[in-house]
């Protein structure tokens, strides 16, 4: 047998010793008070209180909710500047407040206005789709799953003890219910667009207010001519159609539908060119139609803050001419920052948009048979 070494030996007698070290280094925390949780939230509470606004608009709180949540955070500051306290007592103090801050989110009056407007975009929906297996069809029994939904919907929105942690969820089920019906359209389905042939009020003018669905946006000089809704002998729908030229303000509207995920839009109109006037020095040039998919930011028909999806700059050629179709498509993937958002449609004719390089000549172009389509 082998002789153990001295070194050996050494480590034998001295194991105990290291490991009584290594148990002693294991030092006790309980004596610590851990409290940066209860700061935090302190201090979210006060930077809340100090923006929210009592009263009885959507999104303002019931009168003395503030009072009674800042009563909550006074007692929970002392607890945390108090060198005293214990463990026990913050963590206590930590959930009082939690509480209080749902409490408090209870308090305000709920955003029923915008879940108005989406349960009229299902309505919308709902109406303007037959169920059977043909194009833009839904396919059977779909109808009455979006509509029972719908009517969950409603009653949420009629309840007096009605909060926006029930809105949350109810929008929630309700956007989830949309999604499910869409998805069960069969190819590409008609995107309802109002007055898509400008035939209503049924007459000519040139005062956008009186006709439905549509309204003009940009600013129109004061020798400028206007934007008309007119007669037209060969017009594709009916017998009207929005009449806008190179120095007209544009036509806009805002559709009920609520930008869809993974999903294709397609936009498409019948165009004619119907004058295309010489500029001063009896030059003629293209004239080109600007055609887009628009969300508005904050206000309807607020241009300076808008998000384009999709536009398509068109030709449309130098001499007057008979219809022909406009198209162009855009696909929202998953995580668009649009999702969820209205979508608007809008028409601008120029000879340029060169403001550096303007075209001084005159033209105007017919707008007819507005169609926006989606298919998931």
């Amino acid at each position: 047998m082998r002789k153990l070494s001295c070194i050996s030996i050494l480590l034998l007698l001295l194991s105990p010793v290291i490991l009584l070290n290594s148990c002693e280094k294991n030092e006790d925390y309980s004596h610590i008070i851990y409290k940066n949780y209860l700061t935090w939230e302190i201090n979210s509470a006060t930077n809340l209180l100090k923006n929210a606004v009592e009263g009885s608009k959507e999104g303002k709180y019931k009168q003395g909710s503030k009072q009674t949540y800042q009563d909550v955070v006074d007692y929970a500051k002392v607890v945390d500047e108090n060198a005293s306290s214990t463990q026990e007592k913050i963590d206590l103090t930590y959930a009082t407040l939690l509480q209080a801050n749902e409490e408090f989110f209870d308090q305000m009056v709920p955003f029923r206005s915008s879940f108005q407007e989406l349960i009229d975009y299902a309505e919308v929906t709902l109406a303007s789709t037959e169920e059977g297996d043909q194009e833009g069809n839904v396919n059977p029994g779909n109808k009455e799953i979006l509509q029972d939904a719908i009517d969950d919907a409603k009653y949420t929105i009629s309840r007096v003890d009605l909060t926006q942690r029930m809105l949350d969820q109810a929008t929630t089920d309700l956007l989830d219910a949309i999604l499910l019906f869409n998805s069960e359209i069969n190819g590409m389905a008609s995107i309802q667009v109002t007055n898509p042939g400008f035939e209503m009020p049924g007459y000519e003018t040139t005062s956008f207010g009186e006709v439905d669905g549509w309204n003009v946006f940009g600013k129109a000089e004061d020798w400028a001519p206007l934007a008309s809704i007119s007669g037209h002998e060969t017009a594709p729908e009916g017998e009207f159609v929005a009449k806008i030229g190179s120095y007209t303000q544009g036509i806009y509207q805002n559709i009920f539908e609520l930008i869809q995920p993974n999903a294709q839009y397609t936009f498409t109109a019948e165009i004619s060119l119907l004058s295309n006037d010489p500029d001063w020095e009896g030059k003629k040039y293209p004239a080109i139609l600007l055609s887009r998919l628009i969300v508005f930011e904050q206000e309807v028909g607020d241009y300076n803050f808008i998000t384009v999806i999709s536009d398509s700059y068109d030709t449309l050629g130098i001499d007057s001419g008979g219809f022909m179709k406009l198209n162009h498509s855009v696909s929202i993937d998953a995580v668009s920052n649009v999702i969820g958002k209205k979508v608007a449609i809008d028409f601008v004719q120029r000879h340029t948009w060169n403001a550096e390089e303007p075209i001084w000549a005159e033209s105007f172009v017919a707008i007819d048979d507005i169609r926006l389509y989606r298919q998931l």
